[in-house]
């Protein structure tokens, strides 16, 4: 018969891509995840891993175990999830890095005050990456965000999706630019200026984009992967910037935040669970917490 544990060691292996971060994922120690896989070869009396390089990966049998195996291993979840009693136990939810500090860390905070038995383990991932968290089991929830559009309701059976409000995007100058005394700026206003921006070209580069602005021709005059180093450019009257509020904290000396007008200056933010283990104590709990702290810095779609 086949051990659940072990099976749920070679799914996280195949996962994560290793052995050592397979144990972090499960609370255990790489020699535990390798006893587990050894006694599932002996079970299925089959080899599961193979060596490539440093790493291992799962051979042709055992990525049929982890796709027949996995809906077993998350039903077993979901049952034991769908208990009674007070909430107690571990929640693992991915979060995108502004949430994490705006919304999901205080709720972690007020959770840890109010069930002392529960604890909230917080991934910061990027959305997509989270969805993939989502659906195979890695975490129980995602805080997730879509920028400049709501998000689309599309029929889904096997995830729930929660809206927790509106996270509003700011035009962000030096507190002596011209503009900066405006009730309200366009992303046409702010063209020409000189930007400060994140290296990637990803949702947030493409939005502004979108949104009519790095409209000179020389591009993005700085570029930081965090807010917070885009905040020093433009406190230093090097560039201006777009920035949401969610997780933003004070703005530093010198710096002005000024809305931005149009119909697209936002995120929506969202949480995703599983539909099937959305009844549990432990994720309402979590949900009722994440959506209290959503009331106090979202607005309403």
């Amino acid at each position: 018969m086949i051990d659940v544990l072990s099976l749920r060691a070679l799914i996280a292996v195949a996962d994560t891509g290793s052995v050592t971060a397979a144990a972090t994922l499960l609370n255990y120690t790489p020699s535990n995840i390798t006893q587990h896989i050894r006694r599932l070869e002996r079970t299925v009396q089959c080899p599961l891993l193979e060596r490539v390089g440093r790493g291992v990966v799962p051979t042709e049998y055992a990525r049929s175990l982890v796709e027949r195996g996995r809906p077993i291993v998350l039903a077993l979840d979901d049952l034991a999830a769908a208990h009674d009693g007070e909430p107690a136990g571990q929640v693992r939810i991915g979060v995108f890095p502004t949430a994490l500090r705006g919304l999901v860390i205080p709720a972690v905070a007020a959770l840890a005050s109010a069930h002392p038995s529960l604890a909230v383990q917080p991934l910061e991932l990027e959305p997509d990456e989270a969805l993939l968290f989502v659906r195979t089991g890695l975490t129980e929830a995602a805080v997730v965000k879509s920028w400049g559009r709501l998000a689309e309701e599309v029929p889904d059976d096997e995830l729930q999706r929660i809206s927790l409000g509106v996270d509003r995007i700011d035009a962000i100058l030096p507190s002596s630019h011209p503009l900066a005394d405006r009730p309200g700026l366009s992303m046409e206003q702010l063209r020409h200026e000189p930007w400060a921006v994140t290296p990637d070209d990803g949702p947030y580069r493409q939005w502004i984009e979108a949104q009519g602005g790095l409209g000179s021709p020389s591009g993005p005059a700085y570029q930081a992967a965090e807010f917070q180093s885009i905040m020093q450019y433009i406190s230093l009257g090097l560039a201006v910037g777009a920035v949401p509020r969610l997780g933003r904290g004070p703005l530093p000396p010198g710096v002005v935040a000024v809305p931005l007008t149009g119909d697209s200056s936002f995120r929506e933010v969202s949480l995703l669970l599983r539909t099937a283990a959305s009844n549990g104590p432990n994720l309402r709990a979590v949900v009722q917490e994440i959506q209290c702290q959503a009331s106090m810095y979202l607005e309403t779609p």
